[in-house]
């Protein structure tokens, strides 16, 4: 595949459909991972698919200075993706970037960017911000939230706020009846913590039967949460709907809507937009769970051990506009999505490949930074 020349830029991604008739699809991917402190030593990731038929194709690609990468197909029954595991044998003994397990969904991989005419439209009308949740929303919504960025002792819950949401901290409080908010030394967030019975046993009954994933589930049986408060547990979903405010919570916590504009020499007003949207996380599930109903979008694992669930295709933009506009999230993450949707909504115009456009997306990417969870505080 020497005709397929990869011309060797920093932090470039290259993707290109070939037809080759109308059986043969050949699909060439470039990616270059940085490793290490010196961003000029990469790895080169191209990744051969051909489709014929119902069958996919795939092969090791083996290189010397930078390590092995071995490519192979999985089925699903919701959804096929490949999923190829990366480690990197570098040369510098400092390796950062090493990530395991990435996911990525074919789906998303096929369809190229900066097509506006095919995207999905959205109203530039922003539904009515909702704050006054009934208990069912609000259930899902802590719950969500719990499992991002929370924990139970014994006897008292904490949860995590940045600093851009600590009025939803005080919201919660208010509509709990109990509990106190705390700043945190030298750190830029606040801490909600409950250890009235009464309050606790309020979330109990708001959140039990909501939580996807075993973690928390598994702190309170560990406290003996059903004995002292007489409720029985119920076991996680272990499943995710996009039809209840459970992803917004998580979103809250562990969420980043992030508008990047990249230098390129092959879009026409010389820049491509990227908008990404991404959750960090330890527990692994809740963001399968994501994937397996998007069903766009990657997983991968930092060299921490923390997950991550990345997405910066439009398509999945779409998919998640249609999401919180409906099950909205709050105070400084909100700000953060409505700068995301709109941008979306320019792109759609076919803005984003205008000089004009261009400008404007870079000055609303630029009020304020949407990449700060909870997480990384």
């Amino acid at each position: 595949y020497s005709r397929y020349e990869v011309e060797k830029k920093r932090l470039f991604f290259f993707r290109k459909l070939v037809w080759v008739n109308r059986k043969y699809l050949l699909t060439i991917l470039h990616h270059m991972y940085t490793v290490g402190l010196d961003v000029d030593k990469l790895v080169f990731t191209v990744k051969i698919l051909l489709y014929a038929g119902n069958s996919w194709l795939s092969s090791p690609l083996v290189f010397i200075a930078l390590g092995t990468i071995y490519l192979y197909l999985t089925r699903q029954s919701a959804g096929n993706f490949f999923c190829f595991s990366t480690m990197a044998k570098a040369a510098t003994k400092n390796t950062y970037n090493k990530r395991e397990q990435l996911l990525i969904p074919y789906g998303e991989l096929l369809i190229p960017y900066g097509n506006s005419a095919e995207l999905p439209k959205i109203s530039e009308h922003v539904p009515i911000h909702n704050s006054n949740l009934n208990d069912e929303e609000l259930g899902y919504f802590l719950a969500g939230l719990i499992e991002g960025d929370g924990w139970f002792d014994k006897k008292e819950l904490h949860i995590m706020f940045s600093e851009n949401d600590s009025s939803l901290a005080y919201l919660i409080k208010k509509r709990i009846g109990h509990g106190n908010i705390y700043k945190i030394k030298d750190k830029k967030a606040v801490r909600y913590i409950c250890k009235n019975k009464e309050g606790l046993s309020i979330i109990l009954s708001l959140i039990n039967g909501k939580f996807v994933s075993n973690y928390k589930y598994e702190q309170l049986i560990k406290h003996n949460y059903s004995e002292d408060f007489n409720i029985n547990i119920l076991p996680p979903l272990m499943s995710l709907s996009l039809d209840n405010y459970w992803l917004a919570g998580f979103t809250q916590a562990d969420g980043c809507f992030h508008i990047s504009v990249v230098k390129s020499k092959t879009h026409k007003a010389g820049h491509s937009i990227r908008l990404e949207f991404s959750l960090k996380q330890n527990d692994v599930i809740p963001l399968r769970l994501l994937y397996n109903e998007l069903e766009m979008g990657n997983i991968s694992q930092y060299h921490t051990g923390e997950w991550c669930y990345k997405s910066t295709g439009y398509k999945t933009a779409a998919h998640l506009i249609n999401y919180f506009d409906k099950y909205n999230i709050f105070a400084g993450k909100y700000v953060d999505y409505i700068k995301f949707r709109k941008v979306y909504i320019m792109i759609t115009e076919g803005k984003h490949l205008e000089e004009k456009g261009i400008k404007k997306i870079k000055s609303i990417s630029s009020k304020g930074s949407s990449e700060t969870s909870t997480q990384e505080i």
